[in-house]
């Protein structure tokens, strides 16, 4: 059986991490195994990095500039809800906004 990976927008619980976790990177790079996420975290101050997600069974704070990457080939790990495309554009433009030249 081939394990499916999330999807970009996909909010995801990893074995032995305490939150809740946002996919950030796309569905090709998703599909070789790994992911990068940033957490999703409570009682965070909203900001330009702090983005507010509400998905029927996760509420939190994005927080992007904690972006991390998780091989998921040999970790146990669940989809427990996902996001709009609009929030998964608002979260990549602030992502985005971290490499940007100025």
């Amino acid at each position: 059986m081939v394990k499916k990976y999330p999807q970009q927008g996909d909010v995801i619980s990893i074995e032995n991490v305490p939150h809740k976790l946002l996919v950030v990177s796309n569905q090709t790079f998703n599909d070789a195994g790994g992911v990068v996420v940033c957490p999703i975290l409570k009682d965070v101050t909203e900001s330009a990095l702090h983005i507010p997600v509400d998905c029927k069974q996760v509420k939190g704070t994005a927080v992007c500039e904690q972006l991390k990457f998780f091989q998921l080939k040999n970790r146990s790990f669940r989809i427990v809800g996902s996001i709009s495309f609009f929030q998964v554009t608002d979260i990549s433009d602030a992502i985005q906004g971290i490499f940007e030249f100025i």
